[in-house]
């Protein structure tokens, strides 16, 4: 992620201007400020598109100067974010070509050039407000009443799945995610389509922590009203034929029950003595299973369905509202689904107990932050690190709702692709046996080492409280893993008892949940304060280490660390541990890569 550091901008540039009037050197900071905004949206845009500007190696260098010319040690971390877009892109290549731009006493560019090559794959950077700046004494400004009016405190943006991992997914799934019209649609779509699908995979499992394991999924997006959650509703038409397809047997069912019934009525009104058995009542079979039931109506339908089904509910309160009237009932059975742990329950009308030994229970909620705390008021019942959570932002502008008028609708599309599911469905239901998912031996190395070192990252930082969430966003993980391997296989034909995980479906299920976690981290901060143990505001050893830059040298550090307040040996203390813990790599006498900030 992009960080631009306004004070020590400010500082370097006050020296440079120390000749001029303390106004005009103000206004031309401010000036570099809003060109600084333009090329950072640009550069995240070209990032996420995919889109490399910098093939030619004419115009690579020219993009070098100019980024040098404006910006000097600044500019360094959008020269590498603009250049990771090229096939051959090398780190120390890159750095060492920028270090050449700084040094150069040639003008070679402006930014007038980056902008016009990235205007020719159509990226251009959005309209932005002029800033206005209220200078009370205009001959002389003060440093700390220039980082006033010119730093505004801004909360950085969560991030969106990589646009990698949607160019390795099974092509179903990147049918679903290629009607996205944005970033956050995109994921949404993508995290939606899985959970919905989790529940959907008859005779798929594998083996986690030794215990059996089905594909399942918890999901609940958050987001503002108006914000465009109510796409995860397309998500739902993927599985509505399967839905459809046990209503219609259970209808005929019925129908056929009726017809034996009356004649069960009229045998036995003729016939003395022994009676034929009387025919049994057919079972509600459904995918669909209404939020808005009792704990019992929910899990008889579950029941009913062999344990498996799916909550799909777009408002949370709904949830929320049966949650509260079943005096935690209804949650404590959620909790056990999520882990494939039996729930029982009392069936008033039968008179009898009623075990459900392996519950395949997936859930699609969302809603908005206060729907968020109105079903899971507190972190300590263990509902909250079940679930996957993605946070939306509000819609920044207007949208053209005419601009693909003349294409397919979007229902349409998701019909389409909801039959192609069905098949997949009915393909695994009579496959006859079941089907194992199984990691290799290095994509469980793999595996291991990111979330060990999530986990160590944890305990270091002292994010005390979000453990639960980090252990099952393992399990989440894996599950994942599990259902790019099987639709890649059904897509492939080459079902067999026995899957074996792709590189590429590993590294896919692992960078989701590195950006799932992010969003995690956002949602607990929503938990009232006083059930929580992670603080709203960063520690220090957390903002120190999330304010170093993907590339510094010690100088740099001690003068962020000074910033932040932090002891100038107390920042080198950290240096050290955050090198011993691989948070960071020292490249060179004096200079640092920072190993979490890496892109792909």
């Amino acid at each position: 992620m992009l960080k631009f550091e306004p004070k020590k901008y400010l500082k370097a540039e006050m020296n440079e201007e120390n000749k001029k009037s303390d106004k005009t050197a103000i206004q031309e900071i401010i000036t570099s400020f809003d060109d600084y905004d333009k090329v950072k949206e640009v550069v995240s845009k070209l990032e996420m598109s995919g889109i490399d500007i910098t093939a030619n190696y004419g115009d690579w260098i020219k993009i070098g100067f100019a980024f040098a010319d404006a910006f000097g040690n600044m500019g360094e971390e959008l020269f590498h974010a603009v250049s990771k877009n090229y096939v051959k892109y090398d780190f120390t290549t890159c750095k060492q070509q920028y270090k050449k731009c700084l040094q150069s006493n040639k003008p070679g560019a402006t930014l007038g050039t980056f902008f016009h090559l990235a205007k020719a794959t159509g990226v251009t950077p959005s309209q932005h407000k002029q800033k206005v700046y209220t200078l009370t004494t205009p001959q002389r400004v003060s440093l700390e009443q220039g980082e006033e009016q010119i730093q505004q405190e801004k909360e950085p943006a969560l991030p969106s799945i990589s646009l990698p991992v949607y160019k390795r997914l099974p092509g179903f799934l990147k049918e679903v995610t290629s009607c996205a019209s944005n970033n956050q649609e995109r994921d949404l779509l993508l995290l939606g389509s899985l959970t919905v699908m989790s529940s959907c995979l008859p005779n798929v499992y594998g083996l986690y922590d030794q215990n059996t394991v089905y594909p399942n999924l918890f999901l609940f997006v958050t987001a503002p009203a108006s914000s465009g959650k109510g796409r995860v509703n397309l998500c739902r038409k993927l599985v509505y034929p399967i839905h459809k397809q046990k209503k219609d047997t259970t209808n005929a069912q019925k129908v056929q029950y009726e017809v034996e019934l009356l004649e069960y009525y009229d045998v036995k009104k003729k016939q003395k003595g022994d009676t034929p058995q009387k025919p049994q009542k057919p079972r509600d079979q459904m995918l669909f299973i209404p939020a808005n039931s009792s704990a019992t109506g929910a899990f008889e339908l579950l029941a009913n369905n062999d344990g498996k089904g799916l909550i799909f509910e777009t408002e949370g309160d709904t949830l929320a509202q049966a949650f509260k009237s079943e005096h935690g009932n209804y949650s404590d059975g959620f909790r056990k689904a999520f882990h494939h742990e039996e729930i029982s329950y009392y069936r008033r009308t039968a008179s009898e107990y009623v075990d459900i030994t392996s519950p395949q229970l997936s859930a699609v909620l969302s809603g908005t932050p206060d729907q968020v705390l109105s079903l899971m008021p507190d972190s300590e019942n263990g509902l909250f690190s079940r679930f996957i959570f993605y946070k939306m932002e509000r819609q920044k502008q207007w949208r053209n709702v005419f601009a693909n008028t003349n294409k397919q609708s979007l229902d349409s599309t998701f019909d389409k692709l909801g039959n192609q599911y069905l098949q997949y469905y009915q393909r695994l239901e009579g496959f006859g046996s079941r089907i194992k998912i199984d990691l290799q031996t290095h994509q469980i190395e793999r595996f291991h080492a990111f979330f060990s070192k999530e986990y160590d990252k944890f305990l270091f930082l002292h994010k005390t409280g979000l453990e639960a969430s980090l252990l099952r966003l393992g399990l989440i993980c894996y599950r994942i893993a599990m259902i790019f391997t099987i639709i890649r296989s059904l897509e492939n034909d080459n079902l067999s008892n026995m899957l074996y995980c792709q590189d590429i479906d590993m590294e896919n299920a692992i960078t989701t949940v590195e950006t799932l976690l992010a969003h995690t981290q956002k949602i607990y901060q929503y938990l009232p304060e006083k059930k929580q143990v992670l603080p709203k505001v960063k520690n220090q050893k957390e903002s120190f280490l999330d304010g170093l830059p993907i590339s510094f040298t010690t100088q740099e550090y001690k003068n962020i660390a000074k910033e932040l307040q932090i002891p100038e040996k107390t920042s080198q203390r950290y240096i050290k541990q955050f090198v011993e813990k691989g948070y960071l790599q020292r490249v060179g006498h004096g200079q640092y890569l920072h190993s979490l900030k890496k892109e792909d």
